[in-house]
């Protein structure tokens, strides 16, 4: 799974991440192409840029982005840095993104490198845990026979831990719902209908995190400093629990740390049939 490629397949380099980018502004990659899911980005035109941008381009994220104490100056750098890039490659395309999109998207790349290296943890604790438990099974008859001993059926059956469905599944769900965010974007300049302005008009600045919240909302939670998407499981006052998309939960969170993600229906929208 991480031979080599580690980079290429949790996007933490600056050409995928210049691509989901893109893909949430609503940008067509005219520069670079490779637009469609199934393109490699790594084959075409990018391998005709100058060398310096190529290298750029292909340079991991900095060590540490992942970190829960991760400096949140860090971020920004790497924001600024993508930014750059993209306009070395191409200006015009680039200017059309829009700068809090640069910011938006390694947020989100950032959550994405963070569940990806949660996952592959678990299966590395797992083979972990494999070797300990085989360790012990030996040991349990080492006195009766000595010589190296086939393994048995409920050995080779616990044999591909590192292939086990639920693990895959998870890669599959975290990689999905990346690529699920990147299209939900809209264009830089998008007119704002009058429908979504009477929403919008009567909302506070701080909607996301001061209305109310509900349980079964799916919100952003904050673990560690970085809001990562998460259902609310219970609201008592002015505290929320939350579980996270791989299972994981937290308690007792106060208001200022859940962020909603969608504004309340507002009276006039309530289906009152």
């Amino acid at each position: 799974l991480t031979f080599g490629v580690d980079t290429h397949i949790w996007n933490l380099d600056y050409l995928q991440v210049r691509r989901l980018a893109y893909r949430r502004a609503q940008v067509k990659d005219t520069a670079l192409g490779q637009t469609e899911d199934s393109d490699n980005p790594y084959v075409g035109a990018v391998n005709e840029l100058p060398r310096e941008t190529v290298a750029d381009l292909m340079e991991a994220l900095p060590m540490g982005l992942l970190e829960d104490t991760a400096d949140t100056g860090l971020l920004k750098d790497v924001s600024a840095n993508l930014e750059r890039i993209a306009t070395a490659v191409d200006e015009k395309t680039a200017s059309d993104v829009g700068s809090a999109v640069w910011l938006e998207t390694s947020e989100r790349v950032v959550q994405h490198g963070r569940e990806m290296l949660d996952i592959h943890r678990d299966m590395y604790l797992a083979a972990i845990e494999e070797g300990r438990l085989r360790e012990a099974e030996d040991a349990m008859t080492s006195h009766i026979n000595k010589e190296r001993k086939p393994l048995t059926p409920q050995q080779m059956q616990r044999l591909s831990v590192f292939r086990v469905k639920t693990y895959f599944d998870k890669i599959g769900e975290s990689n999905t719902n990346l690529m699920a965010w990147s299209y939900a974007g809209e264009p830089k300049g998008t007119p704002v209908s009058d429908g979504a302005a009477k929403k919008m008009g009567g909302l506070p600045a701080d909607w996301a995190f001061t209305m109310p919240v509900n349980v079964g909302d799916v919100v952003e939670a904050d673990l560690g400093g970085a809001f990562f998407q998460a259902t609310v499981t219970r609201a008592s006052g002015n505290t929320y629990d939350v579980q996270y998309f791989d299972g994981d939960r937290d308690t007792e969170l106060d208001r200022s740390m859940i962020k909603l993600l969608k504004p309340p229906a507002q009276e006039d929208e309530l289906d009152t049939s």
